[in-house]
């Protein structure tokens, strides 16, 4: 555990240094470059009801913030078109996307007029997995369906409070069973190393997704944050991460007789879209409260409070409150953390983007990840081994539960008020 306690303190402080923003005092968001194609995620900050370990900016549904919060979501894509951005492709994540499929079908048509968009993702969960809505999705131009599922097991689902939401193992199943061939991509989001999970429940799960045969698996370590690391123990128990190299172990091996590993988590039966977005598009735009984009070396926030961005759009000001704009040595680090998410990155493409300096700036975590033989030079790339790939699991972990960390320090449900004009 030595190595997996050094990788999490280095990316702790990395990350910490990332989400180190200022307050954003321009006018309007970036302008684009000319004749650049950009990614859009959009945000759909809305659940039935509040998982215990998502740190995601989201409240309970209600109807009344929700018609307003769609209209004031429209209006902050339109600043974008007004600025020029050409968008190919739009993931729309939550929160729970599918809560109005009315709403996120008028939304998609509203994006598809405003650009030619080629890729559509969105999110779902098991319950709305019926013929109306995902009639919808299809009819909307919907390309890949991601569904979260977590988990088949029973007592899993109930400690997570997803047993009443979406039903048993076996009902989710048959669910994905009737969405499948629909798009282009049925994408099973899956959770491993759960406190109250065994070797036995992991295999259980393994053997229903090989029995499903959807188009694509991501599996996903749990990345919690500090403030919702007690409601999970109280739920499910203490959070054991030596057992997580072992789980992984399984994962990749139960999987590999069906699957392609295109990303450190994520399998596919063929080539398409997965949710790290970011490895096929190095700048990217977002809309929504709490989401952030990246854009010519800076990072960009909106607002965390529903409300507050509510009322900034129906004010015509863009939500944009805090802004980072990397050093030459971060962007080439990001780049470094976010790339071999894929497990190779190519050393051409970093050489064209930041000329033969980057060699400098990575010096030392080529010469570290070499010598543990986590990683190797090969044609021109550097390729994470079996065994980098699981510290990358580590890694990008340790990224998303400190991401968790600032998000739980913002407010999503805050009123409006004098200070946070």
């Amino acid at each position: 555990m030595l190595v997996e306690t050094f990788l999490t303190q280095y990316t702790k402080l990395l990350t910490k240094r990332y989400l180190t923003f200022e307050k954003y005092t321009l006018p309007a968001p970036p302008k684009p470059q000319a004749g650049k194609k950009y990614f859009l995620y959009v945000h759909i900050p809305f659940c039935q009801e509040l998982c215990p370990y998502c740190s995601f900016v989201k409240i309970k549904m209600d109807t009344s913030i929700a018609n307003d919060y769609f209209n004031a979501l429209k209006k902050e894509i339109q600043i974008y078109q007004n600025l020029g951005y050409s968008f190919d492709s739009v993931y729309i994540g939550g929160g729970t996307p599918t809560i109005m499929p009315e709403k996120l079908s008028e939304l998609i048509e509203f994006i598809k007029n405003a650009w030619p968009i080629k890729q559509i993702s969105v999110e779902t969960n098991p319950n709305h997995l019926t013929p109306d809505i995902l009639e919808k999705l299809k009819n909307a131009g919907v390309n890949r369906l991601s569904v979260g599922v977590q988990s088949f097991d029973d007592n899993i689902l109930k400690s997570v409070e997803r047993f009443k939401k979406y039903g048993s193992g076996q009902t989710i199943k048959e669910k994905l069973a009737s969405a499948a061939g629909i798009f282009d991509t049925l994408n099973i989001d899956m959770i491993f190393n759960f406190p109250n999970q065994t070797e036995q429940i992991l295999q259980n799960d393994i053997k229903c997704l090989n029995d499903i045969n959807a188009d694509q698996i991501t599996y996903y370590p749990l990345m919690i944050s500090n403030a919702k690391k007690a409601e999970v123990t109280k739920k499910c128990g203490n959070i054991n991460y030596k057992q997580e190299k072992c789980f992984y172990k399984l994962i990749v091996n139960g999987l590999s007789k069906k699957y392609n590993q295109d990303s450190i988590w994520c399998f596919t039966q063929n080539k398409g879209v997965i949710d790290e977005y970011i490895l096929d598009h190095d700048e990217y735009a977002a809309a929504g409260p709490g989401s952030w984009g990246y854009i010519n070396g800076t990072m960009y926030s909106n607002t965390f409070s529903i409300p507050q961005y509510i009322e900034m759009i129906q004010k015509n000001r863009h939500p944009i409150v805090a802004v980072r704009k990397f050093t030459r040595s971060e962007q080439i680090r990001y780049d470094f953390l976010i790339k071999l998410l894929e497990g190779s990155l190519d050393l051409s493409d970093m050489e064209k983007k930041y000329g033969k300096t980057f060699w400098l700036h990575l010096c030392k975590e080529f010469a570290f990840f070499t010598l543990i033989r986590a990683a190797t030079f090969k044609n021109n790339h550097f390729k994470l081994t079996i065994k980098g790939r699981y510290y990358w699991i580590v890694l990008m972990r340790t990224f998303f539960s400190v991401v968790g960390d600032y998000r739980d320090t913002r407010n999503f449900s805050d009123k409006p008020s004098h200070q946070q004009k």
